[in-house]
């Protein structure tokens, strides 16, 4: 693509009409020299695609939030633009926020295009992250929405010149009410002008509060959100006519490849780039203190003198490639981890405390204890990172799939020394976005390699940078103790938590070339504790890094928490001799996590038994069944599953047959897209729960392949993943469904295969050796 050439070439080659987001000119720039022309990439289609590009003239500027026409743009064909700064993760805020914007617009939502974080565009309303998308941008974008209906009706008011309580909206028209002969489409009364309106904001991102005095459409007169509208990325997706960011060219483009360290902090000794001028199409080594890479004209020419490098890890070690670095050997040693983390500083912090679990120790007639641990685990995006950079002395341009674009523009401008002002972030869309993988982290090594050549430079990450170096889920630590009196019942409840930081944004390119950027954070606990035990002590110790690069990886630290704390109350439960459920329900009185806890029994089917009724059969052989249940509050959206396993005795292996999710996240936009998203999640946790481990020696990442961290494969899948949702009604707040359906997933495994053969696994993942090792 040509920087103000409305070209795009895809991955297949040849060249087609760009979309709003592959503009290589800035939207302002765009539209002073347009006349008032804006480009939109639709995933309606073509058609609607070009449509759209006509827009109100006399927009001023675009980035002040309280402009309405920074978030609305009205066609003269009377379609909508609605400008995000959220991003699509495979998740369906394209759609779901379209379906806002139209409601409070009385507009047909399949004639919404959606524009998404490209930060000349946009306003920035904070990172896609953390399920935060629907709750905390979607009532920004409905209440602009709902500013922009006024806005329209004050221009039909003076159209029709009449009061604009005269007027009503119906279906993309301003019509006189009690005359609906009397009517007139956005575009036309728009006609091709922006809005100039101010409608109001403070504050910023997440805490943007927008059109603050302007009345929203009542909840319970919907008729948009709530439905299951098709998503609107998928048609492309599906035909394979979507340009993801690894598909994207860029005009005069060089590829990139990176070669990271051999051992995690080792430094670059030497470099011998003998041979390198040999391969067709090289161009140079880009080295800058400790990071190296490699550019050339084509990408096989790249990965070529990668490789000549030693950008594959070497049996014979750290001297076998043409780059040497020195001897680092710090990381703790895998099968110690857990000990490292409990023995790495930080601070201790209390979550809920409550009597005295000391005191209750002297009455307990019976302590249970149990120590759960779960490890390194990765984002294992299939699709491999990637972003293209154009640096220039004063001003860069990048093309990248990052969640946080805006917040990745002043990386860059931070990193390189430029104004913000003079930066541009294009975002496309990702295969495998999503949590903090090596999105952000390709885009500075492209940004270094592209200012040393001084021409576009795209870098895609190989399958060994992703699997070494991509950001990891912290391993974590927990000790549980569980007290019962003399009459069965709990007392006392300890749960302490040792994790390692989630939120890590260092950048490893930063770091590497001598001048860091980013912070290290540390651990937060992750747990939403509601049990009513009388005595109660939940804490975590939150540290720094410890080891691997560790950041957030979907439900951080939640996923992990959820698993020791319903794991053992399933134990205590046990311990009591009580159904799980029955168990549940008497020690809770939040009444969201009893509404789901009994949704999703009765979904399920599911009838009281005590585990002393279980009678396993002591059998070493044979395929035996059992039933787990575990829920959670992650930022109030609150989750219940209940799942069947099938356990083989002679292999290990488990089998999860059917799985049951009560969802409780307020009202729901779009019924189906949450339901994707749910699949999703229970998919990707059992993946977690089953088989994902990071292996890892002194020096470095071994897992750096599907064979090294296998994945879930489809002969894995539940027979049934059904779903049944709570709390879904106009008035209630809608929180989010992107993370929260993946915590109770460990746990309710875990739990069903000791129901299954009375075994208790407590340590992730449960892989077949695991399962046959607790058995023995």
């Amino acid at each position: 693509m040509k920087n103000g050439d409305n070209t795009l070439t895809g991955a297949g080659g040849g060249s087609q009409p760009s979309g709003l987001s592959d503009l290589g000119a800035s939207r302002r720039q765009f539209l002073k020299a347009s006349g008032g022309l804006v480009l939109g990439f639709s995933l309606f289609g073509s058609g609607l695609a070009t449509a759209a590009e006509s827009i109100a003239t006399g927009q001023t500027d675009v980035h002040e939030a309280s402009q309405l026409d920074s978030w609305l743009a009205v066609h003269p064909d009377n379609t909508v633009t609605l400008f995000t700064g959220k991003v699509e993760v495979g998740n369906g805020n394209e759609t779901s926020l379209a379906q806002i914007a139209a409601e409070e617009l009385y507009f047909p939502v399949d004639q919404v295009v959606v524009v998404m974080g490209s930060t000349d565009r946009t306003i920035d309303q904070g990172p896609t992250y953390g399920s935060r998308t629907i709750p905390y941008a979607g009532p920004q974008i409905r209440h602009a929405a709902a500013a922009g209906r006024q806005a329209l009706l004050s221009l039909g008011a003076k159209h029709f010149d009449l009061p604009a309580n005269q007027l009503s909206t119906q279906n993309g028209r301003v019509v006189v009410i009690g005359d609906p002969s009397r009517s007139v489409d956005y575009g036309t009364l728009v006609g091709g002008e922006r809005f100039n309106v101010d409608i109001g904001a403070t504050g910023n991102s997440f805490g943007m509060d927008v059109a603050p005095d302007v009345k929203v459409k009542d909840e319970t007169a919907y008729s948009t959100v709530g439905q299951s509208v098709p998503r609107k990325d998928i048609p492309e997706k599906m035909f394979a006519q979507y340009s993801y960011i690894q598909d994207i060219k860029v005009d005069g483009m060089l590829h990139g490849r990176v070669v990271r360290p051999y051992g995690v902090q080792a430094t670059l000794e030497h470099v011998d780039d003998s041979g390198l001028k040999d391969i067709p199409g090289f161009v140079q080594i880009v080295q800058e203190k400790n990071f190296l890479g490699v550019v050339a004209e084509t990408e096989w020419g790249a990965i070529q003198a990668a490789s000549k490098l030693g950008s594959v890890l070497h049996p014979e070690g750290r001297k076998a490639g043409q780059a040497t670095w020195s001897d680092w050997n710090g990381l703790p040693d895998q099968d110690s981890v857990w000990k490292t983390v409990r023995e790495t500083a930080g601070t201790d912090n209390s979550v809920a405390s409550n009597g005295s679990v000391g005191l209750a120790r002297h009455s307990a007639a019976k302590t249970v204890k149990a120590t759960y641990l779960t490890p390194f685990q990765m984002h294992a995006s299939i699709g491999p990172s990637c972003a293209i950079a154009d640096v220039k002395k004063d001003k860069a341009t990048f093309w990248a799939g990052t969640q946080m674009p805006h917040q990745a523009k002043r990386d860059m401008a931070k990193i390189l020394g430029i104004d913000p002002s003079n930066i541009t972030l294009y975002w496309h869309g990702a295969s495998g976005a999503y949590g903090r993988n090596g999105l952000e982290h390709v885009i500075a090594d492209a940004a270094f390699m592209s200012r040393a050549v001084g021409r576009p430079v795209r870098v895609q990450w190989m399958r060994w940078d992703e699997h070494g170096w991509e950001p990891k889920g912290p391993p974590i630590a927990q000790d549980l103790e569980g007290l019962i009196n003399e009459n069965g019942k709990v007392i006392g409840w300890q749960h302490h938590i040792w994790e390692p930081t989630t939120g890590d944004t260092r950048l490893i390119a930063a770091d590497l070339v001598g001048h860091p950027h980013g912070s290290e954070g540390s651990g937060n606990g992750a747990i939403t504790y509601a049990y009513t035990f009388d005595n109660a002590d939940v804490a975590y110790h939150g540290e720094g890094r410890v080891g691997l690069l560790t950041a957030w990886l979907r439900s951080p630290g939640q996923f992990e928490t959820t698993y020791a704390m319903e794991a053992f109350i399933d134990e205590l439960a046990v311990a009591t001799d009580t159904d799980p459920l029955s168990f549940r329900l008497a020690n809770l009185k939040d009444p969201r996590a009893l509404d789901v806890l009994q949704a999703a029994a009765r979904k399920y089917g599911w009838t009281s038994r005590k585990p002393s009724e279980n009678t396993h059969d002591g059998s070493d052989t044979g395929k035996a069944k059992g039933r787990g249940i575990a829920w959670v509050n992650r930022d109030d959206s609150y989750v219940a599953t209940i799942a069947d396993v099938e356990v083989d005795r002679s292999s290990g292996e488990i089998q999860v047959k059917r799985v049951v999710v009560a969802h409780d996240c307020g009202l729901v936009i779009n019924p189906d897209a949450l339901r994707n998203q749910i699949e999703g999640n229970v998919v990707q946790s059992l993946s977690r729960t089953l088989h994902e481990e990071v292996t890892f020696d002194n020096a470095h990442v071994t897992s750096r392949d599907w064979m090294g961290y296998p994945i879930l494969r489809f002969n894995e899948l539940p027979d049934d993943i059904e779903m049944v949702f709570v709390n879904n009604a106009p008035g209630r707040k809608s929180t989010g469904g992107g993370e929260p359906s993946t915590c109770p997933t460990a746990a309710v495994v875990s739990n069903a295969v000791y129901d299954a053969i009375g075994v208790r696994l407590r340590q992730t993942p449960f892989r077949p050796e695991r399962v046959k090792a607790a058995m023995s």
